[in-house]
């Protein structure tokens, strides 16, 4: 059990199926919530803080942005964008009350709003830079590239990132592919400290990276949605996905 509730295991999630409700996503997050930054460091292997860093630095973060995080948890994105921006001009935003609540701040606290991100209580306009970890398999893209393109002003950045399909056919794809369905499932929930059902949410995320394809999608989504500029990257042979979106100038 996961703070009360059963989780859908690996054989339960239908590849191709609509996004997970998000009355399971609350659960799922309800129960991980005071692991979850212990979670994610193994399952990435400890990358997990390198792509933070590399996801600003390819933003351009700097003084005078209004940020939004989206998808927040516990805050380790909104540490990094507090160390660079006063924290008057960052809002985190998630879906998880628990998550919210499991915040551990290493620097002024930044407003905090729960939220959905695809109906999100801001105005038009009202930041420069949206960043999303770990969101993008869990939105209708459509709706939520509208909503990220209402809230940026022009010129206005959006970057994210998710895991997602090894790619087939490489070297390194083949190794992810193993790993993310052989070796994360057995080594995970010993590294991470998880037992019972809530262990099998390594196998659940392992399935729903391959299944998702919300990297295939996501271009033609945020090009309907307005933004200039779209990009999605892989790194490690698919183990992350990165999506680049800018907004018109004028």
């Amino acid at each position: 059990m996961v703070g009360g509730a059963k989780v859908r295991t690996p054989a339960q999630f239908v590849p191709g199926s609509p996004v997970p409700e998000r009355r399971f996503v609350r659960q799922l997050f309800r129960g991980l919530a005071p692991r979850y930054d212990r979670f994610v460091l193994a399952y990435t292997l400890g990358q997990d803080l390198r792509w933070k860093q590399h996801l600003l630095r390819r933003l351009r973060v700097s003084e005078g942005d209004r940020a939004l995080d989206l998808a927040c948890g516990t805050g380790l994105l909104l540490d990094r964008l507090s160390a660079r921006l006063p924290g008057s001009r960052v809002v985190g935003a998630d879906l998880s009350r628990s998550m919210l609540l499991a915040r551990r701040p290493r620097f002024p606290l930044p407003h905090l709003v729960q939220a959905d991100a695809e109906r999100l209580p801001f105005t038009p306009g009202s930041f420069d830079v949206v960043t999303a970890g770990y969101l993008l398999k869990y939105v209708d893209l459509d709706r939520f590239a509208r909503e990220v393109g209402r809230l940026l002003g022009p010129g206005g950045r959006f970057g994210g990132y998710d895991f997602s399909r090894p790619q087939h056919g490489t070297s390194v794809g083949a190794l992810y592919s193993l790993y993310l369905h052989r070796v994360l499932p057995v080594v995970g929930p010993a590294t991470s400290r998880l037992s019972g059902e809530a262990a099998n949410l390594f196998g659940f995320l392992a399935t729903i990276a391959e299944s998702s394809g919300w990297e295939v999608r996501a271009p033609a989504a945020f090009s309907r949605a307005g933004f200039a500029e779209v990009e999605v990257t892989p790194s490690l042979g698919g183990a992350v996905r990165w999506i680049w979106a800018r907004r018109a100038a004028a």
